[in-house]
């Protein structure tokens, strides 16, 4: 160690690192220049601001929606926009009891535009703002409770079945408004839901729909889809004679047939007691030496239920 600091001494030393080190003293010199400048001239950037409101009397319940965010696109020295970089997003702090105007919050504007000039600093130039206008309004009247109706049409994919309702996880919600509510509104809807070819279970969040001047809390639940597989049955079935003229009796070749169906899961091992399977054959479809077959009653819950064959021999006795 001792001979390497000698030898960078030395070299240091010598008639080139002496012009080297006088380089980069120069060069260190022009660059902190360079930055100087360069934050003094005007530059242009867009702020994205969230918003927040405090000091809401615990009497009044906001009613209209507060954006995520509002985007500033400003113009001002470097050294003014600096602060944007190395904090976190700022936020748009409204006090309620200064802004107010009634039980509402409105910023113009002309209004957005002072605010974000005296937040950037003096000087700056506000070029555009979105949204560029803020109305907010709070209502004191008292919540209503109401159901949450799920608006979904869930289609399950080949070999899958919907287990039970789509259903909300959340079955009421609170409704706040500046008026009160039609006497026809009696649920809350959720936003329409459309999906197809569904082969898993899933939750899914949707918002919730409410007239003008209303906000729900919470203003969106969680939607459950429960998805289990079928499994493919197929069960013997005695065939009944219908419509047999009084003194006559009709017996089919072969006396059963097979019904084949789909199951979910879940119900597999219920339907095994009790199929609750009828398949007819109605003597007046005989053509010939066949008579239709049709099944004339099966469980709700079987899907894709469907015969062996159409048609079946018969025998008429006297």
């Amino acid at each position: 160690m001792k001979e390497r600091f000698e030898k960078i001494r030395r070299l240091i030393a010598s008639p080139k690192g002496r012009n080297a080190a006088t380089f980069m003293v120069f060069l260190a010199i022009a660059a902190v220049l360079w930055v100087v400048q360069v934050l003094n001239d005007d530059t242009q950037r867009d702020i994205r601001c969230s918003v927040r409101i405090t000091n809401v009397p615990d009497s009044l319940t906001r009613v209209s929606p507060i954006p995520e965010a509002i985007t500033v696109s400003v113009r001002a020295r470097g050294t003014q926009l600096m602060k944007f970089l190395w904090t976190k997003a700022p936020e748009m702090n409204i006090d309620f009891r200064t802004y107010k105007s009634g039980n509402r919050i409105s910023f113009g504007d002309q209004a957005l535009r002072a605010y974000f000039r005296n937040m950037v600093g003096a000087g700056s130039q506000v070029q555009a703002i979105t949204p560029d206008s803020l109305n907010i309004s709070f209502t004191s009247r008292p919540g209503v409770e109401l159901p949450v109706h799920v608006d979904a049409t869930v289609l399950p994919g080949p070999q899958y079945a919907i287990n039970g309702k789509v259903r909300a996880l959340t079955d009421s919600v609170m409704v706040f408004s500046l008026d009160a509510l039609p006497a026809r509104l009696t649920s809350v809807s959720t936003a329409p839901l459309v999906l197809n070819d569904v082969k898993a279970s899933q939750t899914v969040r949707m918002p919730l729909i409410v007239p003008p001047g209303a906000r729900a809390i919470p203003d969106s639940v969680d939607i459950r889809i429960d998805v289990e597989p079928l499994v493919s049955k197929m069960r013997r079935v005695p065939v009944s004679a219908s419509n047999v003229p009084h003194g006559m009796k009709m017996i089919t070749v072969p006396a059963q047939v097979e019904v084949y169906y789909m199951v979910p899961m879940s119900t597999y091992k219920k339907t095994e007691a009790d199929p609750k399977f009828t398949v007819e054959a109605d003597y007046r479809s005989i053509s010939g030496d066949k008579v239709a077959v049709q099944i004339t009653r099966a469980p709700k819950d079987f899907i894709n239920v469907f015969l062996s064959t159409d048609s079946v021999e018969y025998i008429l006795e006297q």
